[in-house]
């Protein structure tokens, strides 16, 4: 049965998507075409990943407009989908958002994680996936079977316990060292669950991605599904423990 601030939740699930996505799929914030960022952009579109050599440099790169705009996409839209979750498992029973017992140091590490990875690291993901294959197919199996098991979940593994440990014992000391410990082995131990889980979601999702999404807006798209994904996963564990590992792919 749904309650009423259950549907209270969804709303805002969906206004954040539509917020957050719909303004970047009309290229509100896209620099104008005639700038020479937006000619550095395009041409590093055609390289196959980070490139240390050729015209474009490592500095150009890393300072691209593009790589910037996506990178605070995917840290707002981490933010949004960690407090939607916190709040469809808070066990206040005042329901809000965000909840009264939020865990404001567990949604910054998230944010970190997102703007690292989802909008970072996976800009230079999914353009060397466009470069190196002309088929959607082994984009996504690319996607799905080789940089989600080995480069997604090992980073969300050592970053997110690390951050979330140094922030509340500070970085270095011994608490801090036996808490990410501690964190480690937790979300470790749901890392196999989570994959399954992870492959019915988003081969879907990135099949349809990799078909029809325009590839500049492959990462706004990645992480706005990301938003619905953890909202679906922490409601379906409600009457169990928080899932922590269950993040965004």
């Amino acid at each position: 049965v749904i309650t009423n601030n259950q549907l209270i939740i969804m709303r805002q699930l969906l206004l954040t998507f539509f917020l957050l996505v719909v303004p970047q799929s009309f290229a509100f914030v896209a620099p104008p075409a005639s700038s020479s960022a937006y000619a550095a952009s395009s041409a590093y579109k055609r390289a196959p990943a980070l490139a240390l050599s050729g015209d474009i440099s490592l500095v150009d790169q890393l300072t691209d407009p593009l790589l910037l705009q996506h990178m605070a996409t995917g840290g707002a839209l981490a933010f949004a989908g960690d407090v939607i979750a916190q709040s469809l498992l808070s066990e206040s029973e005042e329901k809000s958002i965000p909840p009264k017992d939020w865990d404001f140091i567990r949604t910054k590490a998230f944010v970190i994680f997102g703007a690292l990875y989802t909008g970072g690291a996976q800009y230079f993901i999914f353009n060397f996936l466009h470069n190196a294959f002309d088929q959607p197919l082994p984009r996504l199996a690319m996607a799905q079977f080789f940089f989600i098991p080995f480069c997604y979940y090992p980073t969300f593994l050592f970053m997110t316990p690390l951050l979330r440990a140094g922030w509340e014992h500070g970085f270095g000391s011994e608490e801090a060292k036996a808490r990410q410990n501690q964190l480690f082995s937790e979300v470790a131990t749901k890392i196999p669950p989570t994959l399954l889980r992870n492959w019915c979601f988003w081969l879907p999702v990135q099949y349809v991605q990799f078909n029809f999404i325009p590839a500049e807006l492959n990462v706004t798209f990645t992480a706005a599904f990301g938003v619905i994904w953890n909202a679906i996963l922490s409601w379906s564990t409600a009457a169990g423990k928080p899932v922590a590992a269950e993040k965004e792919a």
